[in-house]
């Protein structure tokens, strides 16, 4: 019995660089991101669930004054669409952040400029966030809220560092 060679003519196609330690970490800290950007998600909502009431009576009082047939209940029912709305989109950003974070991983540049420019968003609002959470008394649901804020943009600005260091750099010119 013989060996016979592989096919005639076929070359392998070449491997793409493994992507280096700092871009799985840089992934893993957008699924960080992503993570608190839910629970924010969650505890704004809550916050926003506290005042529900209020929300409804000033739009049935704005609203009453250019349609008499406007009732609260209505008022209400739009509030609520409103929220749902609100977590829908939320959650389909969050879709959306996970898969610009794979394409990261991938080696694809406009991922990694992407989640600069949007890491770097989330860091300014978070130093933002801590300033007004240090300036008032606050609901648990908003405290939450906050502080996922401030988390989210330092796993960011964790994420944008590592995105960018040399290793990752070459990475990203040799995917291209």
């Amino acid at each position: 019995m013989t060996n016979l060679p592989g096919p005639m003519g076929a070359v392998p196609m070449p491997q793409p660089p493994a992507p280096p330690e700092d871009i799985r970490t840089a992934r893993q800290l957008w699924w960080g991101v992503v993570g608190f950007g839910i629970v924010q998600l969650v505890g704004s909502m809550l916050a926003a669930m506290q005042n529900r009431h209020e929300f409804a009576e000033q739009m049935y009082d704005q609203v009453r004054e250019s349609d008499p047939k406007f009732t609260m209940a209505t008022a209400d029912l739009m509030v609520s669409l409103a929220y749902v709305v609100a977590v829908l989109l939320g959650l389909t950003i969050a879709a959306v952040a996970l898969v610009i974070a794979h394409q990261l991983f991938r080696g694809k540049l406009w991922a990694r400029t992407l989640l600069t420019f949007v890491g770097a968003w989330l860091t300014i609002t978070a130093v933002g966030t801590m300033f007004a959470l240090g300036s008032g008394t606050a609901a648990v649901a908003s405290l939450v809220a906050g502080g996922a804020g401030i988390v989210q943009g330092v796993l960011a600005a964790g994420a944008i560092y590592l995105s960018h260091r040399p290793d990752s750099t070459k990475y990203f010119l040799r995917r291209k």
